[in-house]
């Protein structure tokens, strides 16, 4: 199942810079951890004039997507699911 969520978090993130990617490492939400195992999808969109980079990225149980908003570097979960139809 799909939940939106909406929320700030905080993301602890690599950049490689010989190949240029930015990869999630974990992500602190209600004061857990959660160690993200897989980077899927990266892609960019734009809302408005703000250049968002979204990320798909799963831990051992849950897959989750995150955005980066380029103007001001803050990370929001935006959707987390278990997967599960819904």
């Amino acid at each position: 199942m799909i939940e939106k969520i909406g929320e700030k978090v905080s993301v602890s993130f690599l950049f490689n810079h010989i190949n240029g990617l930015v990869m999630p490492r974990c992500i602190e939400w209600k004061n857990t951890v959660r160690t993200i195992k897989k980077v899927g999808l990266h892609y960019t969109l734009y809302r408005g004039n703000k250049l968002i980079h979204m990320f798909s990225v799963c831990d051992a149980h849950q897959f989750f997507l995150l955005s980066l908003d380029t103007e001001n570097l803050h990370w929001t979960l935006e959707e987390i699911a278990d997967g599960m139809t819904n």
